[in-house]
C-alpha cells in the first residue's frame, strides 16, 4: 500500500510540475478538460458524450457569448449537427451544464491560482470548446470506422463539426497556432 501511495504522491508530482510550466489559459483548460472527462467516464456512453459536448457547446453559446450573424450560424450548426447523427434538437439540447463547465468550473481552477486574467478564462473557454468539437469529431470517426456502412450517412455530420469548430474559433478570434488547443 505504502508502494502504491508513494508511486501516486510522485505521479502528482509530476503533473504538478507540468502544469506550473504552463501558460495559465492552457492550464485551466488542461485541468477542467480533465474534469469534463471524469464526468463524462461515469456515464461511459458514446451517444451521451457526443450528446454532451454539443448541447453544451450550443447552450453556451446560446446564453454567454453576445448574438450576432456569427453566434447565429454556430447554433444552426450545432442543431445540424444533431439533426445529421439522427437526434431531434429538443431532445438533444435538452441538458444544459454550459454554465457549470464553461463558468463554474473555470472559476474553481482560477481561484487555485494567482497568475490568471480575464483573457485567460476567454481563452480557456475556447480551449475547451475545441476539445468538446474535438471529442465529436473523434467520436464520428470512431463509429464510420466500426461501422464503415454508415461512412456516407455520417459525413455530413463530420463537415458540419468541423465548420462549427471553425465558427468557434472566429467566435472567440481565437489563433489556434498560439497553443495546441487539444488535451485528449
Amino acid at each position: 500500500m505504502n508502494h502504491n501511495l508513494n508511486e501516486e504522491l510522485n505521479s502528482r508530482t509530476i503533473e504538478l510540475e507540468e502544469l506550473s510550466k504552463m501558460l495559465p489559459d492552457d492550464r485551466i483548460a488542461r485541468i477542467v478538460w480533465s474534469r469534463i472527462q471524469n464526468d463524462l467516464e461515469e456515464k461511459d456512453s458514446l451517444i451521451y458524450g457526443i450528446q454532451y459536448c454539443i448541447s453544451n457547446i450550443y447552450h453556451f453559446i446560446k446564453s454567454q457569448i453576445q448574438e450576432d450573424a456569427q453566434t447565429r450560424s454556430a447554433l444552426v450548426s450545432c442543431r445540424e449537427l444533431i439533426e445529421h447523427l439522427g437526434w431531434k434538437p429538443e431532445d438533444a439540447f435538452a441538458q444544459d451544464n454550459s454554465k457549470t463547465i464553461f463558468i463554474d468550473y473555470i472559476k474553481e481552477v482560477v481561484a487555485m491560482y494567482t497568475d490568471t486574467r480575464q483573457n485567460h478564462c476567454e481563452e480557456a473557454q475556447c480551449i475547451l470548446a475545441m476539445n468538446m468539437i474535438h471529442m465529436v469529431l473523434k467520436d464520428i470517426e470512431y463509429v464510420i470506422k466500426k461501422r464503415p456502412a454508415q461512412e456516407k450517412r455520417l459525413l455530413p455530420a463530420i463537415k458540419t463539426a468541423a465548420n462549427l469548430r471553425n465558427q468557434m474559433l472566429d467566435i472567440f478570434g481565437y489563433n489556434p497556432t498560439k497553443t495546441d488547443a487539444n488535451y485528449s
